[in-house]
Parts: C-alpha cells; structure tokens; sequence
C-alpha cells in the first residue's frame, strides 16, 4: 500500500518538530560517539509519548547505522559497549534489530538509551509490505520523533515512517468494527499490535497509551481515514464515522492471523539474542516489570547467576499474573 501524500504532509509536522532535549542529547552522544555510521536516529517509546515514564525509563531509539561494524566498533573503543564488536556485527544479521543499552552522557542515575540497531536496507523492508514480523511497525506507527538524519539521509528514514503508519491499515483491517471512527481505529490498532508480543504491561496498557499519544494519533489516522475514504476503499455513512468498503475475507483474517503468529514466535527468540547483545538485561527487564505493576521484585543470587535456567518460574508466574498487578 502506498502512503497517501496527505499522510506524508500530516506525519512530517510531527516527527520533525522540535527536539526533546534530553533526547536530543542522547542523540548527539551516540553521533559524536559513531560518526558517520550513523545515518539517523529516531525517537520513540513511552519517553516520547509521556506515557506514565519514571525516572528510570530509558530513552527508546532505533539507530539506523550503516555499516553496523564500523558502529559498534566506534562504541566498543569508547567503551559505551561491553560485548565484542565483530559479535553485535554478526548477529545483526540474525533478527533484526539488535537491541543495545547506550550510558548517558552524565552522571550516574541518568536515563540510558535503549537503542534498537538497524541497517537502513533493514528499516526500509521492515517498514514495507515485504516486512519479516511486526517489531518495527508494532513501534514506529506510534508517536515518533527524527532526532537526527545525516545529510540526504532524513527523506528516507522520513518515508519509512509515513508507510509504517499507511501500513496500519493493511494489518488492522480484520479487528476493525463495523462502524468505526479514529478513535476507534487507533485502539484497534493499539489492542491488535500489543497482542502481537510478549510484554510486561498489563491489560489496559493501550487504552493507557491512546491517552497519552491522543494528540498525536487523532490527527495523523484522521488524514489517513480520510484519504482511504477519498479513495474508495472506506465509505464514510456520516462525518467522521467510517466502514470497510471491502470486508476483510476468510483468506485475509487467516494470513494475517499467521502473521502475528509468526511475529510473536520471532520475538520471542529474539529475547536470546538481547541476552548477548544489551547490557544489564537482566537489570532493565526487572525495573520494567516493577514499573509497570508497582511490585516490588527481588532476584536470588541463584537466579542472578543463571538466569536463564532458573528465572523461568519466575517469568512464567508474571506473565500469568500481571493483570491482577495494579494497572
């Protein structure tokens, strides 16, 4: 599906606005860190949404880095990175992208950047219809922000973003209501993508988020409405209130249904792979959870050792329960 021109025009005057500073910042750490390997960094997550962070949120960012060597060597020898270079170079080819903890460029207790690593040919498939899963559009077809572009580099990381939101359409078709308005579609499209992913956020956490990103989503989805309706594929019955023009088919659900299947299978095996490839994992992983129940959890030393041999109750036993947790 190609993106409207009136989606580019509404999605650009939001993600190039001015910078949040202390996004800003990370991002220019990471550039005088990396250089040129750096082609763009991109802004996204609870910290650019303001849903409910704390004071321990990291900074969530893809870094687009071309060549991937070259930047995780420029880490490596500024020690912004423990894990061996020509390891993180290999396995960004494995499941993309490699997740990567980034320190600050301060003091001890300021937010880190949680940084995931693509190669632009790698954001430009995962933001296409010949997409492997649904890690970067589950991410980037909400609020988002171009921290930095190289040069003749922002048009393209810019067009990359427009069709990660076109592309909403495509896979929110089948949960759609019948009648539906934009504030409808963009919690369908909230509800459908967290199902798509194992998550430490309990149930109601997309309502929690349409809240928060409103002033961002009415706006952009209520331009792409209206375009699908101008161009044949939405009726619109009345203002603002919108139907399929073609329903989505028994051939359409099942496809799409593997593919979320297939998304969450894939990012599950992912997760071994932040085992290598992030720093303190195991740290950010337990603040997450703590953050989003209010629980307080405390690791044995057994655990801490050999995590991923004995944490596995411990998981499972979350993820059963953090719906009763306080939302």
């Amino acid at each position: 599906m190609n993106a409207p021109p009136e989606l580019l025009a509404a999605v650009r005057a939001r993600v190039l606005t001015e910078p949040s500073p202390e996004a800003a910042a990370l991002a220019r750490h990471i550039v005088d860190i990396a250089g040129d390997s750096v082609s763009a960094i991109v802004f996204f997550g609870s910290r650019k949404s303001r849903a409910r962070p704390d004071s321990h949120s990291a900074f969530d960012l893809f870094v687009v880095a071309d060549p991937a060597r070259t930047f995780y060597e420029r880490l490596a020898a500024r020690g912004a990175v423990r894990r061996s270079p020509a390891v993180l170079a290999a396995l960004q080819a494995v499941l993309p992208p490699n997740q990567i903890s980034l320190p600050p460029n301060g003091g001890d207790g300021a937010p880190r950047a949680k940084c995931a690593v693509v190669t632009g040919p790698v954001l430009r498939r995962q933001t296409s219809a010949r997409r492997d899963d649904h890690f970067c559009l589950g991410r980037l077809f909400q609020p988002t922000e171009i921290l930095y572009a190289a040069r003749g580099r922002e048009d393209e990381t810019l067009a990359a973003l427009v069709q990660a939101h076109a592309l909403t359409y495509v896979w929110g078709r089948p949960w759609l209501p019948a009648r539906f308005d934009v504030g409808e579609y963009c919690r369908t499209l909230l509800r459908v993508s967290f199902a798509a992913e194992i998550r430490p956020e309990p149930e109601g956490r997309a309502q929690a988020l349409f809240e928060a990103q409103e002033s961002y989503l009415r706006p952009v989805y209520a331009t792409l409405l209206a375009a699908l309706a101008t161009s044949g594929e939405l009726r619109e019955d009345v203002p603002g209130i919108y139907a399929l023009v073609r329903p989505a088919g028994r051939f359409e659900r099942l496809r799409l249904a593997a593919y979320f299947r297939w998304s969450m299978v894939r990012a599950t095996v992912r997760w071994a792979k932040y085992v290598i490839t992030f720093d303190d994992w195991l740290d950010f992983i337990v603040r997450k959870a703590r953050r989003h129940t209010g629980e307080d959890i405390v690791l044995t030393d057994r655990e801490r050792r050999m995590p991923l041999v004995f944490l596995w109750p411990r998981v499972i036993h979350y993820l059963r329960h953090k719906d009763r947790a306080r939302p």
